[in-house]
């Protein structure tokens, strides 16, 4: 390859050779400009003008902005250098037609790139890891019938009707009692490998040790639900089992989660979706952080319009709204929505369940931090506990009986829970060993009445 001549190299320079050079400078002014300070100043700014709780990212992920942008930089600098220093680059790129086609891809490309190098640091560390969950108009999301794949480290295998566990006839077979356990994550066991050692299964195996019941179990929870969830699957699959017990599954990130949600005044379409794939194409989107910022400003407009139809929405999302906020601020206004929202929506479970004569059990289930403190941290059992007496719903409160096990057993929260509220395995057998006793009487006493 010949270097262009002194002369040559002050010829005009070629459209193309000025599209690189502009380019480049434009990264390279955005990786200047792109540093701790400014992100610092931006933060500050839409927290004042949106009131939203705006945080600056990590300071490493604002350096690896910089550094991309100023290696696009460089790059594209580097080869408008290339195309002025030798001669058989220039001429192939001074051809009007690639020139007309680099300036079509710049105008695109340039400005999709500098955003998707400059929103990688607001992106959340999530990646879509599995194909469990598919997407539902009416639930937001559900199990992917007959998918097997791995969840919170732990492979989980979902059966042809979209639901852990054995498939269970719908027609009930004499003589049988049929429980079926509507949940979330806690009911579904998250990281447990073997749905036979999850609490449901391990209650009906101490049942039928007993000789004098024979029970069939249908598990029915899926990761993230609430119980406007749970009543949908109840109606829709529980009712075709002829169930004689449904379990509720109630925990304490029910109140909130929900409001997280788009339908619900959110901006999040649910975590289970977050981290789930349809395809190849699907998974290499989810790396995006344009993809991620465009999909939450659709859910954001969601919001928004689902607010403008619901004050209570508005009010709850004025204010922080945890599990940590039921515990220690019961009484501040979004609480109270929250909760009228959630026990409305068990109130239709337990209505559903009393036009159909079947019983039903309410497990309230506690968060770990709970077992160190009970006295101080469950002002949210109390509420439901308040309410569901008030109204004979059977609600079992697994808080005190939890307490006493780790006094008079020596067992420690980290044996009976893997993180914040999900049972590890033993977790699960001691929450199974309290809840058969309870069952066998619920059933014992439908006996007695036919």
């Amino acid at each position: 390859m010949s270097v262009s001549t002194g002369g040559e190299a002050g010829r005009k320079r070629s459209a193309s050779s000025l599209l690189f050079t502009a380019a480049g400078a434009w990264f390279i002014l955005a990786g200047i400009a792109v540093n701790t300070w400014t992100i610092e100043m931006v933060a500050r700014a839409a927290r004042a003008l949106l009131h939203r709780p705006f945080v600056a990212p990590e300071v490493w992920r604002i350096h690896d902005a910089q550094h991309a942008f100023l290696l696009i930089g460089v790059a594209l600098w580097s080869a408008a250098w290339a195309m002025r220093r030798f001669r058989p680059l220039d001429r192939f790129f001074r051809k009007p037609l690639l020139e007309k086609l680099l300036l079509s891809i710049f105008v695109i490309a340039v400005p999709l790139l500098w955003l998707e190098v400059g929103l990688r640091p607001f992106r959340p560390q999530h990646e879509k890891t599995t194909a469990l969950f598919m997407k539902d108009d009416r639930l937001g999301w559900k199990l992917r019938p007959g998918a097997v794949d791995r969840w919170g480290d732990a492979e989980v295998r979902v059966n042809e009707r979209g639901f852990r566990g054995p498939v269970v006839a719908y027609q009930k077979p004499p003589g049988v009692a049929r429980m079926v356990y509507l949940g979330d994550s806690v009911t579904f066991g998250y990281r447990v490998e073997r749905w036979q050692d999850t609490y449901p299964f391990v209650t009906q195996a101490r049942l039928d040790a007993t000789d004098s019941l024979a029970v069939e179990t249908v598990n029915l929870a899926v990761e993230g639900y609430s119980q406007w969830q749970q009543g949908i699957v109840l109606a829709d699959e529980g009712d075709r089992y002829q169930p004689d017990v449904v379990v509720v599954g109630f925990v304490l990130n029910d109140v909130t989660e929900m409001f997280y949600l788009a339908r619900f005044g959110g901006n999040d379409e649910g975590f289970q979706l977050r981290h789930s794939y349809t395809s190849r194409w699907d998974r290499l989107l989810s790396k995006s952080a344009l993809v991620y910022q465009i999909q939450n400003v659709v859910l954001e407009m969601k919001a928004r319009r689902r607010l403008g139809d619901d004050l209570r929405l508005g009010a709850v999302r004025q204010q922080a709204l945890d599990v940590e906020t039921l515990m220690t601020k019961p009484d501040q206004s979004n609480v109270k929505i929250a909760w009228d929202m959630a026990l409305a929506d068990l109130q239709g479970i337990v209505d559903h369940c009393a036009a159909r004569g079947v019983s039903v059990l309410v497990a309230a289930f506690p968060f770990a931090v709970q077992l160190s403190d009970p006295e101080a941290l469950s002002a949210p059992q109390r509420t439901l506990e308040g309410y569901t007496r008030a109204r004979g719903i059977d609600t079992y409160d697994l808080l005190p009986p939890l307490v006493e096990h780790m006094r008079t057993t020596g067992a420690t929260r980290e044996q009976l829970f893997i993180d914040h509220d999900h049972l590890s395995i033993e977790g699960h057998r001691v929450v199974a060993g309290l809840l058969a006793p309870r069952l066998a009487a619920i059933l014992e006493a439908r006996n007695e009445r036919r």
